[in-house]
């Protein structure tokens, strides 16, 4: 069972990373296209139950300094 959870952890924090590595580029973008620094994020993700699925950001907050 041990083992189990280390993996769970293992793969959550991977998956947390790809996020957060995604979030960086496209708040990058936003930037490059608009100017306007981001001053706050709030992002929701979606973890199901089942260990196959996915996780989903479920919804993105940005305020910026425009």
């Amino acid at each position: 069972m041990k083992e189990v959870l280390e993996e769970y952890r293992i793969e959550r924090a991977k998956l947390e990373d790809e996020i957060q590595e995604f979030l960086t580029q496209k708040i990058a973008d936003f930037k490059e296209k608009t100017g306007a620094e981001v001053i706050h994020l709030d992002v929701n993700i979606e973890l199901l139950d089942d260990h196959d699925a996915n996780a989903f950001i479920e919804s993105v907050f940005i305020g910026t300094d425009l």
